[in-house]
């Protein structure tokens, strides 16, 4: 059901770091490589790469705005689709209640099962094998609840109680595998890929122009605000991990559970 590349599992910061080592690394090879060419051939210092550089600067600039509009449509989307899955499981909990008590205790003891796999889903974070196992025991429990309902439905003369609860069942069911598209959603790996070689690139060239003697203060300065950029676009598109997550949205679900306290 779900596959992380090697880019979406390794750890966010690790990632950044590594960027944040390459910016520098390469700002530095451009330099040496600017001051070896000179000193072969004196006549390279008249070399501008003024435009050069202000274009590839352009182009980072961006890409690093196209990339980060991109994760954060994508954590709103995920947040909204929590609280709405919240929503429509409150819904089909409160409306068990114009059903008799014998049938009522049954949907609401798999109601509850069912929160707590989807709770459990959630906080299974990267753990791919709990977040399927969770998911199937959701799915399980859900369609044994739609089943339990179907059959009272075929021999229940009161169609209110049907046409209420169904719907909000369905829902409950149908918003799971829209909520799981959404969180499988990431930014491709090779729009990445490519943020971090423009990246790289923009330090080479940076470095290459750079007739002098480096400001380290500066090289730094524009190392860790790449980096940092790049961390923050990543951490959005990684609801289950990273210091960006859906842990308030998450909390809607399980607040769910004080509905049973009655039960």
């Amino acid at each position: 059901m779900l596959k992380l590349s090697l880019l979406q599992s390794a750890p966010t910061i690790v990632v950044a770091f590594i960027i944040f080592i390459l910016i520098i690394s390469f700002y530095a090879v451009g330099h040496r490589i600017r001051k070896y060419s000179i000193k072969k051939n004196p006549e390279q210092e008249k070399t501008d790469l003024g435009s050069i550089n202000g274009t590839l600067l352009g182009l980072l600039g961006l890409l690093l705005a196209f990339t980060f509009s991109m994760s954060n449509s994508r954590f709103d989307t995920r947040r909204t689709l929590v609280i709405e899955e919240a929503n429509i499981i409150g819904t089909a909990i409160l409306r068990t209640d114009i059903y008799p008590d014998s049938i009522r205790k049954v949907l609401r003891a798999n109601l509850k099962d069912y929160v707590t796999a989807r709770i459990a889903f959630y906080k299974a974070g990267m753990n791919i094998d709990e977040i399927v196992a969770n998911y199937k025991k959701g799915d399980d429990v859900a369609k044994k609840t739609w089943s339990i309902a179907a059959a009272y439905a075929k021999k229940d003369d009161i169609t209110t109680r049907t046409s209420q609860l169904i719907p909000a069942l369905n829902d409950m069911i149908d918003i799971t595998t829209t909520r799981r598209a959404a969180g499988e959603a990431t930014i491709p790996d090779s729009i990445m890929y490519f943020l971090f070689i423009l990246c790289c690139c923009s330090a080479f060239l940076l470095g290459y122009d750079q007739k002098f003697k480096i400001d380290w203060v500066v090289v730094m300065g524009f190392a860790t605000m790449l980096s940092a950029t790049v961390f923050t676009i990543i951490d959005l598109d990684r609801p289950r991990s990273g210091l960006i997550s859906l842990d308030n949205a998450n909390q809607k679900i399980i607040e769910l559970l004080e509905m049973f306290n009655e039960d």
